[in-house]
C-alpha cells in the first residue's frame, strides 16, 4: 500500500484498529450513562 513497507502497513492498520475498537467498546460500556445523570437524587 502506497509503496510502503509491510511492517509499516501492519503498524498503522493495528493501530488504527485497535482504536476503532476502543470507541466502540467505550460507546457500548457509557450508553447508559445519560440515564444514570437523571436517576441521581440530590442526597445533600
Amino acid at each position: 500500500m502506497f509503496n510502503l513497507p509491510t511492517f509499516t502497513v501492519v503498524s498503522i492498520a493495528s493501530v488504527i484498529g485497535f482504536w476503532v475498537i476502543y470507541t466502540l467498546v467505550f460507546l457500548w460500556v457509557s450508553r447508559s450513562w445519560a440515564r444514570e445523570d437523571t436517576e441521581v437524587t440530590d442526597e445533600h
